[in-house]
């Protein structure tokens, strides 16, 4: 390394002490200057990829098919104005609007169409400037699928995954807020729609009630779909839960007259979870087992089914023991 620098500074000595280099370095840039200058007077054929931005399609219609996301496009100007288009535009964009395209409008129905590049001609040449000539562009055509615009309004479903805390649960139904949407986008698409369903939400070990934020399926997004609004807003009710049992004696239904139905055993026990802020209601709730009397037939020893068909709507059943019950029939 010092080496390189010895080698240097004497050079940098020698060329001071020689006024004719410096003569000769100032001739070399000037001559090249005016060579660059007379070369950018002359015209020039580039080819310069653009990022296509599609803009004001019309309100009435929506796009179906993926459109090309640049265009190759080979101009030809003096090198004054390539180099000038180059130097201002790191990225070069071109705005196609769609509104002035006549093709596009005319179209009333539900169809596939194809358009020439050469109509975003007048387009492009008003964003490059008179300056530049527009040769070619590649693709040459793009083609348009697209379907009539339409609007409903929808439910809204939610999706989640929960995972609880020992001993918690989910207490009650998801409160989805606002409960709808208005959906827009293609109408054989938005047509066959009822109800639309959130992203899916994943939580784990719960222990509290949760309120989330969330938007809609992905899905929706390729299908070409928006959403007023665009998200919803999830209550999911959480609680503690214990387990606790209670014995319920069984009922008879549908007996003829002059016979006596007899369950053996004569009750059966739920094994069940409750909710610690409901357990003073607890002590209130009506609980009702019944055998149905239709079950009866001629096979011997044949169990009848023992169906719960009251409890409390806060409590989650664990277990019902018996689920059928032999039976004693006698006449009165």
């Amino acid at each position: 390394m010092t080496r390189a620098i010895h080698i240097i500074r004497n050079i940098v000595h020698k060329a001071s002490s020689n006024r004719k280099l410096y003569v000769f370095l100032f001739c070399l840039l000037l001559a090249s200057f005016f060579w660059v200058l007379n070369a950018l007077s002359n015209k020039f054929t580039t080819d310069v990829t653009f990022k296509a931005n599609y803009i004001n399609a019309p309100k009435d219609k929506v796009v179906l098919n993926e459109l090309p996301k640049v265009f190759g496009i080979r101009v030809r100007g003096l090198g004054f104005d390539l180099l000038a288009y180059k130097m201002s535009f790191g990225k070069p964009e071109i705005n196609i609007d769609l509104s002035k395209l006549k093709q596009f409008n005319n179209q009333k129905d539900v169809s596939t169409h194809t358009i020439s590049s050469k109509a975003f001609v007048p387009v492009i040449s008003e964003q490059l400037g008179d300056q530049l000539e527009i040769r070619s562009i590649t693709p040459n055509t793009v083609y348009f699928v697209f379907d009539k615009r339409a609007e409903k309004v929808v439910e809204i479903l939610p999706v989640t995954q929960l995972n609880f805390k020992q001993q918690y649960k989910q207490f009650g139904s998801i409160e989805v807020k606002p409960s709808i949407t208005t959906v827009t986008g293609p109408a054989s698409i938005v047509d066959t729609l009822n109800a639309v369903y959130t992203e899916k939400l994943i939580l784990n070990n719960l222990f509290e009630t949760v309120t989330a934020t969330v938007g809609f399926s992905g899905d929706y997004q390729q299908q070409h779909l928006t959403f007023i609004p665009e998200k919803a807003l999830l209550h999911i009710p959480v609680e503690k839960f214990t387990e606790t049992s209670r014995k319920v004696v069984i009922d008879y239904v549908n007996v003829p007259e002059g016979v006596e139905l007899k369950a053996v055993p004569s009750e059966i026990e739920l094994k069940f979870l409750l909710p610690l802020s409901k357990m003073a209601s607890l002590a209130s709730a009506r609980f009702k087992a019944e055998v149905d009397y239709v079950q009866v037939n001629d096979h011997f020893n044949q169990k009848l089914k023992v169906n719960l068909v009251q409890y409390p709507d806060f409590i989650q059943i664990v277990s019902q023991d018996p689920l059928k019950v032999e039976y004693i029939i006698k006449k009165k």
